[in-house]
């Protein structure tokens, strides 16, 4: 029986979760929602803005009852507003019940809504909300008029089918596949991610952030194609994705190399990785190389203590391999401006340090004359979206190592 519990809780846990999601993908371009908020989902998108409260028991009737207490509770935060004659959120109650469903009458009536869902027992006392809080009839009516019970709810298999068409409607080129495989799994862990946040800012999300976060089918395929044939053909195709062009000589870009070391730095490793993508990713020096044709790739190390990078930038200085990290002097400030510069001859940096996560934004605004392109290396999770510049082209790239972009170029 306890097992039967828990696993109705949880279905009633991920059936609010779809309706989030549902409610989401059906929103305006500009909505937003609060998981968990005042009520389970709340709502942002102009004249349809609600407080939305899910119920799901798949195997009982309903009864006034299991709703009584988010009505009151729903009746108090519009009172605590003043009851306000023009007041635009909703409030509105989802759920789906075995059966009982005919014994809420509607359209709701004053009598209806006091004697079922405002008046309740405790300790023997009588209470009568809308008395206590002094609720006038006309404000019991705007109540009434912005109070929407839904008992008629699709089952949970209905409304997980209604979410697969959404995201085939919504993301180009998604297919029925593809929508179970791919984006729901996907969009299900961005809305758990946001619901254990203890902030209630943290657990607002817009459509389009949340679209965006769907929208990572590539991750996912990247993740099972290397669990599938392995570190060799990953890399392989690492390479002929991303590192593969069409003319001899590799095409001068802006590319930065964002490398999770977390756990796995070592120092000799470190530094001939990153000689050999200096030496890789770098513009091949000629005797009449014009200094327009000049470049070389960038790198933010992740998860490297201050020590560990210094000691980093020192092997590579005392093996006489070029880098700049944007500092011009002991002591100085970061400059975005001296780092983008393109190497001379006089300089011929290999390699150019960005030295944190903070700094990526702006050492992006700070490139002009190139196109600019972001290879996440990731082992857990990439860059979050508040931390890769806005309009970039951000390739997340999952990792097997920190090492990984040595073995997709010797690939």
């Amino acid at each position: 029986m306890k097992d039967r519990s828990a696993t109705a809780t949880i279905k009633g846990y991920f059936y609010q979760f779809d309706q989030t999601i549902v409610r989401l993908l059906e929103a305006s371009a500009n909505a937003s929602v609060t998981v968990e908020g005042i009520e389970d989902v709340d709502l942002n998108d102009g004249s349809e803005s609600a407080f939305v409260q899910c119920k799901y028991y798949e195997g009982t009737e309903y009864n006034h009852s299991v709703i009584k207490e988010a009505v009151i509770h729903m009746l108090r935060h519009f009172h605590a507003a003043g009851c306000p004659s023009n007041q635009v959120f909703k409030y509105r109650l989802y759920g789906h019940y075995k059966s009982g469903q005919h014994k809420l009458v509607t359209p709701l009536t004053e009598a209806f809504l006091k004697d079922n869902f405002l008046t309740y027992t405790h300790e023997k006392v009588e209470h009568k909300v809308h008395e206590e809080c002094s609720i006038t009839p006309a404000q019991l009516t705007s109540f009434i008029g912005l109070l929407d019970i839904d008992v008629n709810a699709p089952s949970y298999e209905e409304q997980q089918k209604k979410i697969v068409q959404l995201l085939i409607n919504e993301i180009s080129g998604c297919s029925d596949a593809d929508a179970k495989i791919f984006y729901y799994p996907n969009a299900i862990n961005v809305i758990q991610s946001l619901a254990v946040e203890a902030d209630e800012e943290k657990r607002k999300i817009t459509r389009v952030r949340f679209i965006k976060a769907t929208n990572r089918k590539e991750m996912i395929f990247s993740h099972w194609l290397l669990q599938k044939f392995g570190a060799d053909y990953y890399a392989k195709m690492t390479r002929k994705k991303f590192f593969k062009f069409t003319t001899p000589k590799m095409p001068k870009a802006s590319r930065i190399f964002v490398i999770d070391m977390q756990g796995e730095y070592e120092i000799h490793k470190a530094a001939g990785m990153l000689k050999k993508l200096g030496d890789f990713f770098s513009h091949k020096e000629l005797v009449r190389t014009p200094p327009q044709d000049r470049f070389c790739p960038y790198v933010l190390l992740r998860g490297l203590a201050s020590n560990e990078l210094i000691e980093l930038k020192t092997n590579l200085w005392k093996q006489g391999i070029l880098f700049y990290d944007g500092y011009p002097f002991q002591g100085a400030d970061f400059s975005e401006t001296l780092l983008v510069a393109d190497p001379t001859k006089e300089n011929l940096w290999r390699v150019k340090f960005i030295p944190s996560e903070d700094k990526l934004a702006s050492t992006v605004d700070a490139i002009s004359g190139s196109v600019i392109e972001i290879y996440d290396l990731y082992k857990t999770a990439p860059l979050g979206d508040a931390l890769v510049p806005k309009g970039s082209s951000h390739q997340p790239i999952k990792s097997s190592s920190s090492y990984f972009i040595q073995e997709v170029i010797q690939a």
